[in-house]
């Protein structure tokens, strides 16, 4: 035994007799590298199995078409999801739940009711969110939810004991836009979304094309004079009228129109019933209304008219909500933020589901398809933000010209590599001193979590690589959801798993929409040379379930379903 230790001994003695200032630099940074290796690693965000096989395909397939694709939420032999599965105080507590409507969204944002139980919030922690209006740069106003509350019953009740059925709305993001479609949904009213910034004489040809009886829009945004000479149909408008211009008697009608059309403002109709608002109507009515978009391939152009139910509405709300990781869901500690147009279903939606799940919302009447976000977001800290795909491929162009010295890239690069490996990057000292300007979105930096894009389905917006999805999340520090719209399709058609990083340099100019959300079902159907076959899956796009018009649609543009079973165009 001794004789081994004495072995040992000299062959230790002969190997550091050998050591000059070269071994021992090649030895430290060995044992570095391997040190670090050790002490950073993590676990991907997501396991890469769950990545592999993204919705389920059915085991049939009907002749010309592929093969029914689902959510996982959703496997067939089960329903797709149709609505809120609220329970009120008065339904039994073993029931399904009821679908809901947009109702109900707006009682869970006034504390009326409490929704249903989740990992992110429960009913004994739910607290209704804030909402606050962005005006000019520095001025914020927050909102009495309960004077709001008012304003919705008395403008409803207002409109009612007019008569009006189908009420147009023609306002930027606003609160009165909010309260405008929650009038029309409690006492029964269609209510009409008209793009806001449209030309005139598209403007009148969209109240002809909704059959519009009355109009809610910002004063001075349209002429009451040609809006009554061109469409006699209109028989009530109510002016929005900014602070700074309620001087001004809006409430005058031209001459030679006589009582053709009656016109009131909106802040007077409050003022005469501040002390005997209208009562709250509840859920007693019956017959609720539509909800009716327009749909514009092009912007200021022509467009087609969608007319969605309530019944859409509450499924898509329902899918866009069940579409994040339950851990992940928006909350009651989020700020939203909608940085595109409420006239837009998808981001109308997601409004909605932030108001359900307790949020505070940011309102800011700039919101539009191309609006600057860095701009849009100056004077709030929002965690989470909706957008349209316009204005990120604008932040995208704008923050990738700053990463142009070698530290930047060096900055850069390591960052990609940590998506490549399922992580999302965390900031570092080199990414501190590299020189490259983050995307800022909001006032605090780092408190954006979430970024949610849509793309429209037939539209003109620019594709959006699984690169530059890459990109923006390190330019934000977010997470990124990237959905695909259409018009027949209230919320989304399908939309991208959160902890998705991945790049595929096959699809390398845009990237792939993830699996179908869980109201509806997706399946495609040949056409031209797009036919699915043993080795390929493609076909014109066709969606079936309780979120889309009439049930079923077509959305005429070519998609394709990958080997992970996520959809993207073909």
């Amino acid at each position: 035994m001794a004789n081994i230790f004495e072995q040992a001994d000299d062959a230790l003695a002969s190997l550091f007799s050998q050591w000059d200032i070269y071994t021992i630099i090649l030895t430290l940074t060995i044992t570095g590298f391997v040190a670090h290796s050790f002490l950073t690693a993590t676990e991907p965000d997501i396991h890469p199995m769950i990545l592999s096989r993204q919705s389920y395909a059915d085991r049939v397939r009907n002749p010309g078409e592929s093969a029914v694709y689902r959510s996982m939420d959703a496997p067939h032999g089960t329903s797709l999801r149709t609505g809120l599965a609220v329970r009120l105080p008065t339904d039994k507590p073993y029931s399904a739940g009821r679908d809901g409507d947009l109702r109900y969204i707006w009682m869970a944002a006034t504390g009326k009711i409490q929704p249903p139980k989740s990992r992110a919030t429960t009913q004994a922690e739910f607290k209704p969110g804030k909402i606050t209006t962005v005006l000019g740069r520095e001025q914020l106003v927050d909102h009495n939810i309960q004077e709001t509350d008012k304003e919705v019953m008395v403008l409803g009740n207002h409109l009612t004991h007019q008569g009006r059925k189908r009420v147009a709305v023609y306002l930027p993001n606003s609160i009165e836009f909010l309260s405008s479609i929650f009038a029309c949904s409690f006492y029964g009213l269609s209510v009409i979304l008209i793009p806001f910034n449209q030309p005139q004489p598209l403007v009148i040809e969209f109240l002809k094309q909704t059959k519009a009886d009355a109009l809610i829009a910002a004063a001075g945004s349209l002429p009451l004079e040609s809006l009554a000479k061109e469409y006699p149909a209109l028989k009530a408008v109510v002016w929005v009228v900014e602070k700074t211009s309620r001087h001004m008697d809006w409430t005058d009608v031209p001459s030679g129109l006589g009582g053709s059309i009656d016109v009131a403002v909106w802040h007077e109709l409050v003022q005469d019933h501040q002390g005997d608002a209208p009562s709250d109507p509840g859920l007693e009515t019956k017959d609720l209304g539509s909800i009716v978009t327009i749909w514009q391939p092009e912007p200021l152009k022509p467009g087609s008219v969608v007319e969605f139910t309530h019944r859409n509405f509450a499924a898509a709300i329902a899918a866009l909500i069940a579409a994040l990781p339950s851990r992940e869901r928006i909350n009651g500690s989020d700020l939203f933020f909608a940085a595109d147009a409420w006239t837009n279903t998808y981001t109308l939606c997601q409004t909605f589901a932030a108001m359900w799940s307790g949020a505070s919302l940011a309102i800011s009447s700039v919101a539009g398809p191309e609006v600057d976000l860095t701009f849009a977001a100056k004077n709030i800290a929002p965690t989470v933000v909706v957008s349209s795909s316009e204005s990120i491929a604008k932040l995208h162009a704008a923050a990738s010209s700053t990463v142009q010295s070698g530290l930047a890239k060096l900055s850069h690069s390591s960052q990609v590599s940590s998506l490549s490996a399922g992580t999302m990057p965390a900031a570092s000292f080199l990414s501190n001193i590299s020189g490259a300007t983050k995307a800022s979105i909001g006032s605090t930096p780092g408190t954006l979590r979430l970024l949610l894009i849509s793309e429209e389905a037939g539209s003109t917006s620019p594709p959006i690589s699984a690169r530059e999805l890459n990109d923006i999340r390190i330019f934000t520090g977010a997470r990124v959801v990237y959905a695909l719209t259409a018009a027949p399709v209230a919320g989304a058609v399908a939309q991208t798993n959160m902890f998705d990083y991945r790049v595929d340099d096959s699809t390398s100019t845009r990237s792939h929409f993830g699996p179908p959300v869980s109201s509806l079902e997706v399946k495609l159907v040949d056409s031209g040379s797009h036919k699915t076959t043993n080795d390929s899956i493609a076909g014109e796009i066709v969606v079936t379930g309780p979120s889309v018009v009439d049930s079923s649609a077509r959305l005429g543009v070519m998609g394709t379903f990958r080997d992970d079973c996520t959809l993207a165009f073909a």
